[in-house]
């Protein structure tokens, strides 16, 4: 039933904590900590681990100290680190394998080296291909929010312009409106061309050029060519998603047409997703084997990529990874949960981080996070703490430790 919680000071946390028999050896220490940290995070994130009945009221310590709330706090912090350095590492494994086989099948010469920007080598995903999440946004002619931001056209440069201009001009009584196509020099940028841009100032702004165009028409809606130079900045809109890449990141803006395997470093991993559903069949099954996987195991690989998607978002957002689950309404694949023996909480619907882990497992080592895992759990019982261990594990899915990745 959803509550309100009042503001406590430092001082009024510490006393709280005391009150139901938390032991805090250092108050000093405890004081800085909880200035540090997040309140839920290190203490209601855990409590339920080290409380004397989780599930009733009063709230009870018996021999747990802060100490041990900032065990578990540490340990859920480094373990969440791991786990984005090897979401990391798929990630990058995923990448490399897409932009290798889609321009080995599209794009094997220089002057292909952009067609990765065209939908026309992609098949456009029907809405019964996949979960509407995804297939919904990868191509809406009429709805550029509804594209893959790779085939979006309504990108904008803002800056000064020195080229050609071929299109219609339209005057109004204090802006002007160009459009078609701009060929020249945009600032510093390696953008040669834009092919359908659209360029709206303010007369009183750009007089030099208003008497340039006046020269060769002051006809509204006539069609023009000519020199011009915006010697004022300007927006200029129409870019396409490569020209947008040269003018957030120097790295690509050094290309005149970069390469997909350079523009695929922008994209995030919903992106990759939903370009997957639109690979044509070649590229797909070529993107499948590099993961050891056939052609029918399609459905797998994809569910298996929403699965660790929503793993990449709540460490990277500094949830607490040890109380992770997927979302209510992702559907777990179920030839991943037969082979896997994935256990979901309720009927295909909701697994925790060992599951989540085994499905990562079959796409990359996770040998490093075993070891870490191994080595926390044997410290912990060394130390007298099997309780608290043996809790912690069994809400992250198993607390057993020899069945850890």
């Amino acid at each position: 039933m959803p509550r309100d919680k009042a503001f406590n000071t430092i001082f009024d946390q510490i006393r709280l904590l005391k009150n139901r028999g938390l032991q805090i050896n250092n108050l000093s220490s405890a004081k800085q900590h909880l200035t540090d940290k997040n309140y839920f995070e290190l203490i209601n994130g855990h409590e339920t681990l080290l409380l004397d009945e989780p599930k009733n009221l009063p709230k009870k310590y018996t021999k747990k100290s802060f100490d041990n709330f900032l065990k578990l706090h540490d340990f859920d912090k480094q373990l969440s680190s791991l786990i984005l350095k090897k979401i990391s590492e798929f990630e990058t494994k995923l990448k490399t394998s897409i932009s290798y086989n889609f321009c080995k099948n599209h794009c094997s010469t220089l002057a292909e080296n952009n067609n990765y920007i065209d939908i026309n080598y992609y098949n456009q995903p029907g809405s019964t291909d996949g979960p509407k999440q995804y297939v919904n946004y990868f191509y809406n002619s009429t709805d550029q929010e509804k594209t893959h931001k790779l085939f979006r056209s309504n990108y904008k440069y803002r800056g000064k312009f020195k080229g050609t201009f071929n299109g219609t001009v339209t005057y109004q009584p204090s802006k002007t409106i160009l459009k078609g196509v701009f060929t020249g020099r945009f600032g510093s940028f390696s953008i040669r061309e834009v092919k359908a841009g659209i360029c709206t100032f303010y007369n009183s702004n750009q007089r030099t050029l208003l008497a340039a165009l006046h020269t060769v028409s002051i006809t509204s809606g006539s069609t023009v060519s000519l020199n011009i130079n915006i010697q004022r900045e300007e927006t200029i809109q129409g870019l396409n998603y490569i020209d947008d890449c040269k003018l957030k990141f120097p790295y690509i803006n050094e290309y005149n047409n970069p390469p997909f395997w350079v523009v695929i470093k922008t994209l995030m991993l919903n992106d990759l997703i939903i370009l997957m559903y639109g690979f044509k069949k070649r590229t797909l099954d070529a993107i499948l084997r590099d993961f050891n996987l056939k052609p029918y195991e399609k459905e797998k690989f994809l569910n298996s990529l929403e699965i660790i998607r929503e793993l990449r978002n709540s460490c990277a957002h500094f949830e607490l990874v040890n109380r992770f689950r997927t979302s209510q309404n992702l559907k777990i694949n179920n030839h991943l949960i037969s082979e896997l023996h994935l256990l979901p909480m309720r009927s295909q619907y909701v697994i925790k981080l060992f599951d989540v882990l085994n499905v990562l497992r079959m796409y990359i080592d996770l040998s490093e996070i075993k070891l870490f895992l191994h080595s926390f759990w044997n410290n912990e019982i060394k130390y007298g703490n099997d309780d608290i261990t043996h809790a912690l594990f069994e809400r992250m899915g198993n607390s057993r430790i020899d069945e850890w990745i």
